[in-house]
């Protein structure tokens, strides 16, 4: 399964930026999504930001990413 996880930007370099992902800091690229900017969230997956999304959007999929996570620890 592939799964994109929601973060915030924190530090921009270049086409990397450095964001949050539930308190731990993950690099990505961002060149595929040129309007980010520091505080933005963003949908990252295998290093790559995919999209620039909300903040209502950001926090129901980290909700979603709980849930799934809570209902397959078993």
């Amino acid at each position: 399964m592939c799964l994109a996880i929601p973060g915030k930007v924190k530090k921009i370099k270049g086409s990397t930026a450095l964001f949050d992902y539930e308190g731990k800091e993950f690099k990505c690229d961002i060149s595929f999504a040129p309007d980010v900017r520091v505080g933005s969230w963003v949908l990252m997956h295998d290093g790559r930001a995919l999209s620039k999304i909300n903040e209502s959007e950001a926090k129901e999929n980290l909700a979603l990413i709980k849930d799934f996570e809570s209902n397959n620890s078993r």
